[in-house]
């Protein structure tokens, strides 16, 4: 089987683990999502206090590491691994490349919206589109810079075999 295949394979794998976890994780109750969220924030919080940085407003903090980290950077890799399962197939290359990346960005746009339903009916918890565009906006943000970092590359090489 060739590299690029079990590429494939890896991110598409690595892509669908990535929504699984988001739609459980958009199932748990406000109690349990609220306690994960704080013991990552409060360990970064813990990191950065030990290399001197103080942060004095630690609520402020929570919620902004709860959105960074929660939705857009988890968003970001469901994005950034899609994507590179679409390259390592070479979907961007062929004649339907559009309709590809218009099914990169429906699948985004239906697990953000599914998350975020999922969450207006767990208890403790609250779907809002404010989270709906945050989740957008790092799949989007992700999935576009790996495209672009490929697009580079291949630029970039097919460069050095002109000359």
């Amino acid at each position: 089987m060739k590299a690029r295949k079990v590429l494939f394979y890896v991110f598409l794998a690595l892509s669908i683990a990535t929504n699984v976890l988001i739609i459980v994780e958009s199932s748990i109750g406000g109690g349990g999502s609220a306690a994960q969220s704080f013991s990552f924030s409060d360990w970064f919080i813990n990191l950065l206090e030990s290399i001197g940085i103080t942060i004095t407003d630690r609520e402020a903090f929570h919620a902004v590491f709860r959105k960074l980290v929660g939705h857009y950077l988890l968003f970001g890799l469901s994005g950034a691994f899609t994507m590179l399962s679409l390259i390592m197939n070479d979907f961007l290359t062929n004649k339907f490349a559009w309709k590809i990346n218009l099914f990169c960005l429906a699948l985004g746009v239906t697990v953000a919206v599914v998350s975020e339903l999922i969450q207006a009916f767990v208890p403790g918890r609250a779907g809002t589109f404010t989270d709906v565009f945050i989740d957008l906006a790092g799949y989007i943000s992700f999935a576009g810079i790996t495209y672009l970092i490929y697009f580079l590359v291949v630029r970039h090489k097919s460069k050095k075999i002109v000359k």
